[in-house]
């Protein structure tokens, strides 16, 4: 082969190089940003979970030496907030399937069929 055909296939290669690296570091910076946004959410949940939430559980004495009737309490209120979160997860649940039913689906939000 002549050797301008070698000259065209190296300067090919290292454009081809090229590119591959500046599509390389244009996917990890916007990887660093997803990550960052990432970390940022988690921290900021992390550091809601750490605040107290009103009632200072460290100063309640152990269950087991408190009255009975305050310990039953305690776990009836658990209970009820527990029914209210699972009927309130059964109305959203039967809310998506009347909006799904009510439209076709095509027509329901995010998507990407005409």
């Amino acid at each position: 082969m002549p050797w301008w055909i070698w000259l065209l296939l190296v300067l090919f290669m290292l454009a081809m190089i090229a590119a591959g690296l500046v599509y390389a570091v244009r996917r990890a910076l916007h990887a660093l940003g997803v990550v960052s946004e990432t970390g940022a959410a988690m921290g900021e949940r992390l550091a809601r979970m750490g605040e107290s939430r009103g009632e200072d559980d460290a100063a309640r004495a152990p269950s087991f030496t408190e009255p009975l009737r305050e310990t039953a309490a305690r776990y009836e209120r658990a209970q009820t907030e527990i029914a209210e979160r699972a009927q309130n997860k059964r109305s959203r649940h039967v809310g998506a399937w009347k909006r799904w039913e009510a439209a076709p689906l095509n027509q329901l939000p995010g998507s990407n069929e005409p």
